[in-house]
């Protein structure tokens, strides 16, 4: 008819859940920021384009 309640140790440390989702919050947002800067640096550091020729004196040869 009554339930009892589980006692936690009082060894046992628990953190609020807030604190969890917030911590894990600022993780995901640390890491797309992240993310978008070092895209962004690697369309600014990349060197220009050049086009790249090759000359095939035998390539259409009948």
């Amino acid at each position: 008819m009554f339930r009892r309640r589980r006692r936690r140790s009082s060894f046992a440390r628990r953190t609020p859940p807030q604190a969890r989702l917030v911590f894990i919050g600022v993780a995901v947002v640390a890491f797309i920021g992240l993310f978008i800067f070092f895209i962004r640096q690697s369309d600014e550091l990349a060197p220009e384009p050049q086009e790249i020729r090759v000359e095939l004196p035998d390539a259409f040869k009948d």
